[in-house]
């Protein structure tokens, strides 16, 4: 496999990463038909710029502790966007926050461990100052995940 620029040296060790983030040194230079010492450095770089920030397991939706998911689209009072985020921030179930154009301004992801405790989280974070509506969509399975 061809070498190419660093940028397509990162692109390549990205996508290897994201589909087996254990992958051993050794055989990501293999892979990528680079030395050991290249990818090292490469993902050295990649840590301290914030490209990498990490590496995590995926767990199956049935071992996940939190399996009631929820998709709340919230608009908000423009001028409490910054405040509307620093709370749900605080806010455990709350696992994402998106900020989207179009008829609402966010998209909160929201785990729980029941319905009831995901209709509390629903209700917290409705009663936060600065919301103006939300419409919520329970998430029935997850097809696929990339």
């Amino acid at each position: 496999m061809p070498k190419g620029t660093p940028l397509d040296l990162d692109a390549r060790l990205l996508a290897l990463l994201k589909s087996d983030a254990r992958l051993p040194t050794a055989v990501l230079a293999r892979r990528l038909g680079v030395a050991r010492s290249t990818v090292q450095d490469h993902l050295r770089r990649l840590e301290r710029s914030g490209t990498i920030r990490g590496y995590t397991v995926q767990l199956a939706p049935a071992a996940e502790a939190r399996h009631v998911r929820a998709h709340v689209m919230i608009a908000v009072d423009p001028a409490r966007q910054a405040t509307v985020e620093r709370k749900l921030k605080a806010v455990a179930a709350v696992t994402s926050l998106y900020t989207v154009s179009g008829g609402y301004d966010l998209i909160a992801v929201v785990a729980a461990d029941s319905t009831e405790a995901l209709d509390a989280a629903l209700d917290e974070l409705r009663e936060t100052p600065g919301v103006k509506e939300t419409v919520t969509s329970v998430v029935l399975s997850q097809r696929f995940q990339r």
